[in-house]
């Protein structure tokens, strides 16, 4: 059998030893392998130091990463509410794994943003991104998106532990690790978010801080109450905010952001650091439908965009919002991208929050599904 240029698997186990088996097989598939991501949920999470300890010996110099997620996947399918583990192995490029430390994840960011710089001085490289979730907000990746001449920089919220596997075997655990994807095409990276707008995009014309205070002239909390109004039952209704709109836009960058809380005096909301006048804020909530619908267009328009090259594997980071939560069938993202990229290997997460970039910036996403897709040139 020929080798391939990447390979998965996935399997339900509680045991390192049987992910370091799965892992040692995926590697004999790839000519050539030169990195790996593992992923476990279940007891496997709890203890993904032990499983790195497992696989470690079985990479032979093979630079790895291994997190844990509230799910794993691959192009089978989901694994949801059970101890599992998925990976993917990968032929070509000189990947290196960061390692991130600091008291706070502001602190883990700022560690690894250091080093994405400094690794790419001479010439910048996408780079994956895993952290845990301890205390995260938005501005927590603000030390990412402000380092200057970094590739492409995607990833994740991990449920819990994360460690790395270096060219020497070496294990290293921390707030969070990186693996940087040195001598690939750069990925196509897209984020589709599970939300459906209650009303159109609105402009901001006032802000206090992290608080919207008037939306188009209209105190924020009224615009939200009318809203609530025409919703039946009680679902989240969450704030969906968009950058300024620009001539000749299709279709706006959105990033999905809580409710933090209201101030009935000013009669505005609590939203998020990042919101600023001029911004577009609308409503919505969770529904399969529009998940559904978004991702098929994500996933149509990104293979529409590899303009004859070949694809070779992908990462998909899918919000733990997601999944069976959301859906009332399983495996419902998982049907839409491999109908539209068969055979293509892939590897994943259910993820406690998502990076992607927005506006070319890293930046923190929720609900939403974020596919990298690495392909050869035409």
């Amino acid at each position: 059998m020929m080798p391939a240029p990447a390979h998965s698997f996935s399997t339900v186990t509680d045991s390192p030893e049987r992910v370091a088996r799965e892992l040692s097989l995926t590697l004999g598939r790839v000519g050539r392998a030169s990195g790996a991501l593992v992923f476990v949920s279940g007891r496997l999470a709890e203890g993904a130091g032990a499983v790195a300890d497992a696989v470690a010996p079985v990479l032979g110099g093979v630079p790895a990463l291994v997190v844990s997620g509230a799910a794993v996947l691959n192009e089978d399918g989901e694994l949801e509410n059970q101890s599992a583990a998925s990976g993917l192995v990968w032929a070509g490029g000189r990947p290196e794994v960061l390692v991130g430390s600091g008291g706070d994840a502001e602190a883990v960011a700022e560690s690894l943003a250091s080093q994405l710089v400094d690794r790419m001085a001479r010439r910048p490289a996408p780079a994956a991104v895993f952290i845990r979730p301890d205390g995260f907000s938005p501005h927590a990746l603000e030390p990412l998106a402000r380092g200057r001449g970094l590739g492409q920089v995607f990833g994740a919220g991990s449920t819990g532990p994360v460690a790395a596997i270096d060219a020497e075997g070496k294990v290293h655990s921390g707030g969070g690790v990186a693996i940087v994807l040195r001598g690939l095409t750069s990925p196509a990276v897209r984020s589709s978010p599970a939300c459906r707008l209650l009303m159109p995009l609105r402009r901001i014309t006032e802000t206090r801080g992290s608080m919207v205070t008037r939306i188009e002239g209209e105190a924020a909390l009224d615009v939200l109450t009318a809203i609530g109004n025409e919703v039946s039952g009680q679902p989240l209704v969450l704030a969906v905010l968009a950058p300024e709109e620009r001539e000749g836009e299709e279709r706006p960058e959105l990033v999905i952001r809580g409710v933090q809380g209201v101030d009935p005096v000013r009669r505005g909301l609590m939203i998020s650091d990042e919101v600023d006048e001029g911004m577009r804020i609308a409503f919505g909530i969770r529904d399969p439908g529009a998940a559904r619908s978004d991702l098929e267009r994500t996933v149509r328009e990104m293979h529409r965009g590899l303009a004859g090259g070949v694809p070779r594997f992908a990462l998909y980071l899918n919000c733990a919002g997601r999944g069976s939560s959301l859906y009332p069938s399983p495996d419902v993202d998982i049907g839409i991208i491999r109908t539209r990229f068969a055979g293509v290997p892939f590897a994943g997460m259910q993820s406690s929050f998502e990076i992607a970039p927005h506006r070319e910036r890293p930046t923190l996403h929720l609900y939403t599904g974020v596919l990298a897709l690495f392909s050869a040139p035409s």
